[in-house]
């Protein structure tokens, strides 16, 4: 019985070869094989072209053989050593092929010269200079995986930026500018005026490749890569006796809101305490809409450094939002701290009066800190509230900032309308 199963197993083997053979031969049957010719028939051929003789073959083409593949000539020289008609091996000589040119792609429509891994951003011509790269590109990948990590120290102090008016800021800032990737002419063209002329890589790639990479739903089509910059130095341009502290906001979408509102107040400075969400996280920069480039950001502070650095003539005050945090789990020291905190309405206060106002922003689960009720008992702090209808309890922490940082602003700008 297993000796017929192995005969039908050959036979089905032997007939699917052939099957294969058959659907296959039309490719290669009406293809004939070269001719191939010895070094004495090259030289007999060119001998008899050279005087004019007619080959035999009428079918076969008055021209050298040298001219038909390549149109360059091998020069088969004998040495002088060796003897004709001797049956010994014979040497010859070949001379190499010049190579041509290489060929510089140009987009005529665009005039932008294509050149790979130039730092050169515009050159003498005012053209842009980039890098055209297409699906899959191991640069690419290499760059983008390194700023998405999860840890921090893989990341190499490199931001993602995308869309061009939040590359447009950066740039305006002085940050410093490595890659920018883009899709579309057009974007940029937009970023021109701002670009520096040399020290950056630019890199065309598809869209479809860029929106693998993205965290847009729809990419604006433009990724800029910049280094992280020191925001402690950047200088505003209306600065107001204004300062936000953040105490513990882990919702990325809340920080960047806080800095949206405290850079359209005109704060003079924005302190985040150690816990708070990473600052250059991607949510954050696109809920802040560039107000990174704008404010001076301290991060990652611990609260005895932040003592140290308050002026003992600022004026301390909590949102209070009735949520409260007490890492240590004492509650009843907390309690008893809370309530030799006075607690007045944010528009019973009168801020123009103070020579600097602090304000501490706590976020929607965690609260404020014990830390932040202790430096305000310490230095005679009052706790804000917002009067509230309809049995709520608290607001989001961007709507009770901003509610409290523009009433500072109107009783500050009323001030200064007067004088």
């Amino acid at each position: 019985m297993s000796g017929a199963i192995n005969n039908f197993i050959k036979t089905a083997l032997k007939s699917k070869l052939i099957s294969q053979q058959v659907r296959f031969y039309p490719r290669w049957s009406h293809r004939r094989p070269l001719k191939v010719y010895t070094a004495e028939e090259y030289d007999e051929m060119e001998k008899k072209q050279q005087s004019g003789e007619k080959p035999k073959n009428e079918k076969q083409p008055n021209f050298s053989i040298f001219e038909k593949y390549g149109n360059s000539k091998i020069n088969w020289d004998r040495a002088k050593d060796s003897k004709e008609g001797t049956s010994g091996a014979v040497k010859y000589k070949i001379k190499p092929k010049k190579m041509a040119k290489p060929l510089i792609a140009t987009h005529q429509s665009s005039k932008i010269a294509t050149t790979d891994m130039l730092e050169t951003v515009i050159d003498g011509e005012g053209n842009f200079v980039y890098t055209k790269m297409g699906n899959n590109d191991r640069r690419v990948g290499t760059i983008l995986t390194e700023i998405k990590s999860k840890k921090e120290k893989n990341k190499k102090d490199l931001i993602l930026l995308e869309g061009k008016r939040l590359i447009k800021d950066a740039l305006q800032s002085g940050c410093h500018l490595k890659y920018i990737l883009f899709s579309r002419k057009n974007e940029i063209e937009y970023l021109k005026p701002f670009l520096p002329k040399v020290g950056v890589h630019l890199y065309k790639m598809p869209y479809k490749e860029m929106q693998m990479w993205s965290d847009l739903t729809t990419n604006p089509g433009i990724m800029g890569i910049f280094k992280i910059p020191n925001i402690d130095d950047f200088k505003r341009k209306e600065a107001l006796p204004f300062t936000v502290i953040c105490d513990n906001i882990r919702e990325p979408g809340n920080l960047g809101t806080i800095l949206r509102i405290c850079a359209a107040v005109g704060c003079d400075k924005v302190i985040l305490t150690k816990g708070c969400v990473n600052l250059w996280d991607t949510k954050v920069l696109r809920s802040s809409v560039g107000a990174h480039f704008k404010l001076r950001i301290q991060r990652n502070q611990e609260w005895h450094k932040i003592e140290e650095e308050i002026d003992a003539s600022s004026n301390i005050f909590i949102a209070d939002n009735r949520i409260i945090s007490d890492s240590d789990g004492n509650t009843e020291d907390l309690g008893t701290i809370m309530e030799q905190i006075p607690v007045l309405p944010y528009y019973g206060i009168d801020f123009k009066s103070f020579k600097h106002t602090i304000l501490i922003v706590g976020g929607e689960t965690l609260g404020i800190s014990k830390n932040s009720y202790e430096i305000a008992l310490k230095m005679s702090g009052m706790r804000l509230n917002i009067p509230l209808s309809n049995d709520v309890e608290s607001l989001n922490v961007g709507a009770a900032l901003g509610i409290i940082a523009f009433e500072f602003r109107k009783q500050l700008m009323q001030t200064f309308v007067n004088k």
